[in-house]
């Protein structure tokens, strides 16, 4: 940071660059998060489907006897 004569601070490129990649980094952690969150809830998913199928079945088997 650099001061100027009439006492106004303002911030030097090195800071401004520090700034930029910490707000990266938290833009790059939050989108890693939603990534993983995304991909587990897509396997729950896939899970339930599966499971619905198969209690389906056995629904049928049961019905038929």
């Amino acid at each position: 940071m650099t001061m100027d004569r009439n006492n106004v601070v303002r911030l030097s490129s090195r800071d401004w660059i520090s700034i930029v990649a910490i707000v990266i980094g938290i833009m790059g952690s939050l989108l890693a998060a939603y990534k993983h969150h995304d991909r587990v809830l897509t396997r729950v998913v896939t899970q339930q489907e599966m499971i619905e199928y198969r209690l389906l079945k056995i629904e049928e088997k049961i019905e038929k006897r």
